[in-house]
């Protein structure tokens, strides 16, 4: 959100990348020649923001009335024709998806401590455009989108390369309301797989040459009523006295310090950030902090807790996450312009939902590998196929395609490293220049 602008309100919210510190990979390419053309289409303006960049030629994301783009910018043609074609779908309503074969034996209700999962099959009723973005639907209509822009915008026509973003989101939306383990993101799976493959065929249609990258921001922890079943008894609920609001309570009776007005802590969720108030003075926030800490860290269910000033004093880890200790985990996370005054990691296996509601029954976010490891895929047409034999990490994507795009980089400019892709004698990274 861009808070500054005048015209951002909850009510409209003003999306810029404002607050995106880092050059993306179609910025680059766009600071060589403004010819190239950067786009980005998803159900998330967030994402469409982090993974476009500050010079995105064409940007889009979902509101409830359809997709959206940049204020002040008019909708192109492409994007007028998905929504016409998206409210018909929601306007028409649609039948429950087929289950897979595969599928049918997670078809079991789980109750959710509160609400029931496991046996949904996205049956979309007339007039409800929650059931088409809470479902495979919504993934195909950014990909028929993406498609519809690639024509309009003459993506990888000529030797100018392109990038097009694509932000699939129903797997996180269906995760969160549904969990990732049941009957429903089995179907979604199933659904995934074609959305991709329609993208990908429209695409050899055209006879493009292209580079595929497919990856994901975070992975995801089952609803904890159904890991019980299936061998995982330690998988709890957290406890909402870990919620900021809970936390609030008792640290102001502790400490008979409250926020003058407004709240004494800020935070999402039971896990993460904490943010002290402001408006107290230095000695009340130390105080709080102290008395936040010692809390949290007696708690059984919080396997860290580290202060800011902590983890500033951290040296930035190095070497393979997967051998990372929770401070070198939360210290990777952790910036000193945005990140909270504590922070704070559950044990493994702890929901940090208390209760499941109607559209929130998992989350992800830990620093535990069920959340942290993601797939990432490359492919291009000619490459000998190969896994890669140590881990990889996200932040070495950029540079990987930097090198295939023949951009002039220097040490320093990325984060992660560049990966060779090619399984024969090439050598991707060493491309001519």
């Amino acid at each position: 959100e861009d808070e500054t602008s005048p015209e951002s309100s909850p009510g409209h919210m003003v999306v810029s990348a404002r607050h995106l510190n880092a050059q993306t990979l179609g910025d680059r390419l766009k600071a060589r020649n403004p010819a190239s053309k950067n786009v980005a289409v998803s159900y998330k303006d967030r994402t469409v923001v982090m993974m476009g960049g500050h010079a995105i030629d064409e940007a889009y994301w979902w509101r409830p009335s359809g997709f959206v783009s940049f204020d002040g910018l008019p909708l192109v043609p492409a994007a007028v024709a998905a929504n016409r074609a998206a409210n018909a779908a929601i306007t028409k309503g649609a039948p429950a998806m087929a289950v897979p074969a595969w599928c049918a034996a997670l078809g079991r209700s789980i109750d959710a401590s509160g609400t029931s999962v496991g046996e949904g099959r996205f049956a979309l009723e007339r007039g409800k455009a929650l059931g088409f973005t809470a479902s495979p639907r919504i993934d195909a209509a950014v990909a028929n989108l993406a498609i519809a822009l690639v024509d309009e915008q003459g993506l990888g026509h000529d030797d100018v390369p392109d990038v097009l973003s694509v932000g699939l989101s129903a797997t996180d939306i269906i995760g969160h309301t549904m969990g990732p383990g049941g009957q429903e993101m089995c179907i979604q799976m199933a659904e995934l797989d074609k959305t991709i493959g329609t993208l990908l065929a429209q695409l050899d249609r055209r006879r493009l040459d292209y580079v595929v990258v497919l990856t994901a921001d975070h992975g995801g922890f089952d609803v904890v009523e159904r890991q019980r079943q299936q061998a995982y008894p330690r998988a709890v609920r957290g406890d909402p006295s870990l919620t900021v609001g809970e936390l609030a309570k008792a640290i102001t009776t502790t400490t008979g310090i409250s926020a003058p007005s407004g709240p004494l802590l800020y935070g999402d969720g039971m896990f993460g950030d904490r943010y002290i108030s402001r408006l107290l003075s230095p000695a009340d926030r130390a105080k709080v902090s102290d008395a936040l800490v010692a809390r949290l860290k007696a708690h059984p269910q919080v396997a860290a807790v580290f202060t800011s000033r902590e983890l500033a004093a951290t040296p930035l880890p190095s070497g393979s996450p997967q051998d990372w200790s929770l401070r070198d985990r939360a210290r990777a996370s952790f910036d000193p312009q945005r990140s909270g005054d504590v922070v704070v990691l559950l044990e493994r296996a702890v929901m940090p939902i208390p209760a499941g509601t109607r559209g929130y029954v998992a989350t992800h976010g830990s620093p535990w590998d069920y959340d942290r490891r993601v797939p990432i895929l490359f492919w291009r047409r000619g490459l000998a196929g190969f896994e890669q034999p140590a881990p990889i990490e996200t932040v070495d994507i950029a540079p990987t395609l930097a090198a295939l795009l023949r951009l002039d980089t220097t040490d320093g400019d990325f984060d992660g490293r560049c990966l060779d892709l090619d399984g024969g004698e090439g050598n991707t990274c060493d491309a001519p220049r």
